[in-house]
């Protein structure tokens, strides 16, 4: 009942036009970007004025919502950030803003909502009205990460369930064909959009885009059912054994256009780990222990410590379902269940990786 609670509101937050808390008219607010795609989020393309009370501004981006400042900042707590005042609708700074987290209040992009307000009173008032509690911008932040992989979670299977299916009957049947390979960003996707298909509703042209961008584009619907695939010369670049030999364990990573492949889940993470900076964590991907198939690795589980051992020992075994890595745990005698974000960033997992 939770989960279908918590996906409930995901799904409103996300498909309505209708007139939201978050929403304000555009005369209202302030838009500092420029371009056609001005009126857009520069990380998922959403309608800035639909969800203007939860905006921030970060080197002349604007976002519709702290988590997707979060997203491109790849967890980078930013510096010069800027965020809505829910009171005056006037930017603020955000290091000097009182958060009000968790209150009955929808949120944008994430079940646990998060507004922002000038004074310490406002937030008090906020609170007494609508429950939640008053933090700073940190606090806000560290509460995003702590949040992010379960509502990209929640948001994918709402993607898969709907957005994509509607996107691209809508894309068929309004919208003249363009090459989606030569945007840039979402965004300049979307305001394209805006002249070629034959709708002027926001909610029917992020379908549009989102299919374009994740299904077309980035082929995330057949990464979630396919596999990976190989061949017999591909070889793991930390320990040197072919991969072909373990398709059970094969995990991959692209950088810059290039597959590079690894025997199993802990030799990914040596990789992803040295080349921090250079790896697009939503292009990294392992194999569901259980079914064999592609999924992203921001969206597993891994099980470590078990009795179950992969090509090089000891393992990080991965499931795309939470169920499955705690049953698997149990059964197995493992010691933890983590998330990929746990794993690259926690100094502790990171040296016990370099220890197996």
């Amino acid at each position: 009942m939770i989960f279908r609670a918590i996906f409930l509101s995901i799904v409103l937050m996300c498909g309505l036009n209708a007139k939201m808390f978050q929403s304000v008219d555009v005369s209202k607010g302030v838009f500092v970007q420029h371009g056609k795609d001005k009126m857009y989020c520069s990380n998922c393309a959403m309608s800035l004025s639909t969800y203007y009370k939860t905006n921030h501004i970060h080197k002349n981006h604007q976002y519709c919502s702290l988590h997707c400042l979060y997203d491109a900042t790849k967890g980078n707590i930013p510096d010069d950030v800027k965020v809505v005042d829910t009171n005056s609708l006037k930017f603020i700074d955000a290091k000097k803003a009182y958060y009000v987290v968790g209150s009955d209040k929808m949120g944008t992009m994430t079940y646990n909502s998060k507004y922002a307000f000038k004074s310490f009173d406002d937030a008090k008032k906020f609170v007494k009205k609508n429950g939640g509690k008053i933090s700073n911008f940190v606090e806000a932040y560290e509460i995003t990460e702590e949040d992010f992989l379960q509502d990209l979670k929640l948001l994918q299977a709402k993607k898969e369930k709907k957005t994509y299916k509607l996107g691209k009957k809508l894309y068929t049947k309004k919208c003249e064909k363009v090459n989606v390979n030569s945007f840039e960003t979402i965004s300049l996707l979307k305001a394209k959009l805006k002249n070629v298909c034959k709708t002027r509703r926001d909610r029917e042209l992020q379908y549009v885009a989102e299919y374009l961008w994740d299904v077309v584009k980035k082929n995330k619907v057949l990464e979630a059912f396919g596999k990976i695939e190989y061949t017999k010369h591909d070889k793991c670049p930390i320990c040197g054994m072919f991969v072909y030999k373990y398709p059970k364990w094969v995990a991959m990573v692209e950088v810059n256009g290039k597959k590079i492949y690894f025997d199993g889940a802990k030799d990914m993470f040596k990789y992803v780990i040295k080349h921090k900076s250079k790896i697009d964590n939503k292009k990294v991907f392992v194999t569901d222990y259980f079914s064999g198939k592609k999924i992203d690795a921001l969206f597993a589980h891994f099980v470590y410590g078990s009795n179950v051992y992969g090509p090089m020992g000891n393992e990080f075994i991965p499931f795309y379902s939470e169920k499955d890595a705690n049953s698997f745990r149990k059964d197995h005698y493992g010691m933890a269940v983590y998330g990929f974000l746990q794993i690259i960033e926690d100094k502790e997992i990171m040296q016990d990786i370099k220890e197996l």
